[in-house]
């Protein structure tokens, strides 16, 4: 791993500059004042309705895709949540500061993200593609192309010409990251002034906070892999709490940017940031931003308590409801608009392979409330045009059947009295063990009431079938029954329930051969024939940078997500995140073909389930 040097750490009572403890003063810069007056001239004399023109700069997010062939059935299947997640809450404040210029909501007091409007009841259900000449609302401001061919490239150099963004944001998770940076370097060529931000799980998983004074990088990560001669395409880089790190980086580049020309540097909001971190005052959320100066990289650390609940905003507020999950349908047979919801966060089990895995991260902790205020949140997801919702969360509300009972109870009481709510299914994700560890008759009351609260569809993580596999997996916690029967009566409790089913199965774990892969096609064959899946999905295993299995294996120094060329070859482009150099070492390519191959014939119409929705 590589160290850089922390230049200031935000925190909620003691400053760290250059790991020297500092006293907090509050205090307004000169500089700032005189800005802010200039504005407020501009703005009084041009009239109330234009101040956004006044103190707008241009912001385009754009999410990374994983695919680069939109010919295969393989995509991610939801809304980019973790982007739209990171966005909403500067975006709620952003336009808190045009509805009240310099006034005590804003938190801007300065130039300001042109995010001027949340979409209104008029715009909610049309979710057509995206507007790309006029910003009407906060939803025209993501590009997300879900796939990079030669045709989504020229479609982002177009918008590129046309917007001039002061500020492009990059969301990436880490198979997205070779994409990202070619994102990045276009947005180089097309707009030489704007600041790059790059984003998302690739960042999370490649960053580490070890040290007060120092920030560890991955070898595989985004200020790693740029330390290269020349400027490079990114500037800054945002890890940890998406939400309240990018709000604090917004805010300081809208400080650093000059008024005439709506442009800034990456040092310029360094500065700003280390100035910001003198004046003290409360900043939220945990993490790291990295800003790369003419020498190299330095890091602002932030160690604040969360975002108050009260305070954070739906993801969607902000944007319109496009995904359709096939597994959710309409009375007619058409696709339902299905939100995605996100409860814990991090995953509280430890898995080797997984990048949610409490390993890497924290859990949410249970708050007093916090069913209520998620039957809530689909009350307003209903309002928005959602007809089903889909819980990413690793494992629905951590895996805790009271928990599970609690919202559950919340959401059936809500759903007598409420049309929408009372319409609305749902699916959510839960593991073998949650199912079979418990008592039976404790699972069994949770499944029916999630059943009577609308739940119609799980997904199951089966990993594997061979028990020369799964004796290696954090998932087969409770041993003792053979991993086959104890998924086949966690399948038997779902299909009791009236619960539809889909599953993953993962290839190339430890203990993982040619036997093993035949088994467990074959295993999985015989859960299908039962009846028992409407859905099974092969997957390759990649290697996450900080996961246990990467440095087991070691592949930490050997991970290359920023170098290779953007193409995908078959066997690994008919899987989700698999490409050359990133896949277990327990797999040659022609593992891979082979599972290609007779997960498709075995499986039939089951394997991805889109066949299955249509059956």
């Amino acid at each position: 791993m590589t160290s850089i040097q922390v230049r200031a750490t935000f925190g909620p009572a003691l400053l760290h500059i250059g790991g020297h403890d500092t006293d907090i003063a509050t205090r307004e810069n000169p500089v700032l004042r005189t800005r802010r007056r200039r504005l407020q001239a501009e703005v009084r004399h041009a009239g109330f309705e234009a101040a956004g023109t006044v103190r707008a700069f241009g912001v385009l997010a754009i999410l990374a895709p994983v695919i680069t062939d939109e010919e295969n059935d393989v995509a991610y299947p939801g809304d980019p949540m973790a982007l739209y997640s990171a966005l909403s809450y500067p975006m709620a404040r952003a336009t808190a500061s045009f509805t009240d210029p310099f006034g005590p909501a804003d938190v801007y007091n300065d130039l300001c993200p042109l995010w001027p409007r949340l979409p209104g009841k008029k715009e909610r259900p049309d979710v057509s593609r995206r507007q790309e000449t006029e910003v009407r609302t906060t939803d025209d401001t993501v590009f997300d192309p879900r796939t990079w061919t030669p045709r989504t490239r020229a479609d982002l150099v177009s918008l590129l010409r046309r917007r001039g963004p002061s500020v492009v944001l990059i969301s990436a998770v880490s198979p997205a990251h070779r994409y990202a940076l070619e994102i990045a370097a276009l947005v180089k060529a097309e707009c030489p002034n704007s600041l790059v931000v790059m984003g998302g799980r690739h960042a999370d998983e490649t960053v580490r906070r070890q040290q007060p004074a120092e920030v560890y990088l991955a070898p595989s990560s985004t200020a790693t892999g740029a330390r290269r001669p020349g400027p490079g395409p990114v500037d800054v880089v945002v890890s940890g709490d998406g939400a309240p790190l990018l709000d604090l980086t917004l805010r300081a580049v809208a400080r650093s940017m000059d008024l005439a020309t709506r442009a800034t540097t990456a040092e310029q909001v360094a500065t700003e940031l280390e100035r910001m971190a003198t004046e003290g005052g409360q900043e939220y959320g945990r993490g790291s931003i990295l800003v790369r100066g003419t020498t190299g990289w330095t890091a602002f650390r932030v160690e604040g308590p969360p975002v108050p609940a009260e305070q954070e905003p739906a993801p969607y507020a902000p944007f319109l409801i496009r995904s359709r999950f096939p597994i959710f349908t309409r009375d007619d047979g058409t696709t339902s608009r299905c939100a995605h919801v996100l409860v814990s966060g991090t995953c509280p089990m430890r898995c080797t392979f997984c990048s949610e895995s409490a390993l890497l991260g924290q859990v949410r902790r249970a708050v007093a409330g916090d069913a209520e205020r998620m039957v809530e949140r689909l009350r307003e997801y209903v309002e928005y045009g959602a007809e089903a919702a889909f819980f990413d969360d690793s494992i629905f509300w951590s895996g805790s059947w009271p928990r599970i009972r609690e919202f559950c109870n919340a959401l059936a009481e809500a759903r007598q009295i409420d049309r929408g709510l009372s319409v609305l299914q749902w699916g959510a994700q839960l593991t073998v063990d949650v199912l079979t560890g418990p008592k039976s008759e404790i699972v069994r009351a949770g499944l029916t009431r999630m059943r009577e609260a609308g739940c119609t569809y799980v997904y199951l993580g089966i990993e594997s079938m061979s028990e020369q596999v799964m004796r290696h997996v954090h998932k087969n916690v409770r041993r003792g029954t053979p991993w086959k029967e104890r998924v086949r009566l966690a399948l038997g409790l779902l299909r009791e329930a009236g619960i539809r089913v889909g599953s993953s199965v993962l290839f190339g774990l430890d203990g993982e051969d040619e036997n093993s892969i035949a088994e467990t096609i074959e295993e999985v064959g015989r859960l299908i024939d039962d009846g028992y899946l409407m859905l099974a999905s092969p997957n390759i295993l990649t290697y996450h940078p900080g996961t246990e299995i990467t440095r087991r294996h070691g592949m930490d120094d050997h991970l290359d997500y920023g170098s290779q060329g953007v193409e995908v070859p078959p066997p690994y482009s008919f899987f989700e995140e698999a490409y050359p150099g990133v896949v277990s070492r327990l797999l040659t390519e022609d593992n891979i073909w082979r599972i290609h191959r007779e997960t498709r014939v075995r499986w039939g119409h089951v394997r991805n389930g889109v066949e299955a929705v249509a059956m």
